[in-house]
């Protein structure tokens, strides 16, 4: 893997240090993988117009046919340039929990989220779980259920990550 070029990986700068993205992230460095890590500005999942607009630069910024990875947090602040940049990158999600059932959201915002999540994690090539029951939270979103990949974040789920960018 070491003659790869560099990984994007776009992520919440409010993120917790070790989350699924992060631990994906140091697998994938322990294989030779370089990872550039993106911090997004914001108060992730909430947004302002500031927060939306850095994230936009962030990706636009990306060389086309980059391989990114997108923490799942990030997908908030990203969900409106994703529909422009996917067709030029090559995007996989790392979801370690959907945010959409997040306690404390009214009706409105939980289903405003729940759009927000479907939209952007369907323009994914592929989407990273840790666990069964995310994947089948994903697929409930009506993605396809082979979309959503069980991969745990150590050498083996680092090394099954490489195949899902496809061409």
């Amino acid at each position: 893997m070491a003659d790869q070029p560099a990984l994007h990986l776009l992520l919440p700068a409010n993120r917790a240090p070790d989350g699924y993205a992060e631990r994906m992230a140091l697998a994938l460095e322990a294989q030779g993988q370089p990872v550039l890590r993106q911090a997004l500005p914001g108060d992730y999942p909430r947004l302002d117009p500031s927060a939306v607009l850095a994230a936009d630069i962030a990706l636009s910024r990306l060389p086309d046919g980059a391989r990114v990875l997108v923490d799942g947090g990030a997908l908030p602040g990203l969900a409106a340039a994703l529909a422009m940049d996917s067709r030029r990158l090559r995007l996989v999600a790392l979801v370690e929990r959907l945010l959409w059932p997040e306690p404390g959201l009214t009706e409105e915002a939980a289903a405003a989220r729940r759009h927000l999540e479907q939209g952007a994690l369907a323009l994914m090539r592929a989407v990273a779980v840790p666990d069964a029951a995310t994947a089948r939270a994903v697929a409930d979103l009506g993605l396809a259920p082979e979309t959503a990949i069980v991969l745990s974040p150590d050498t083996a789920g680092a090394v099954r990550l490489g195949g899902l960018w496809g061409a």
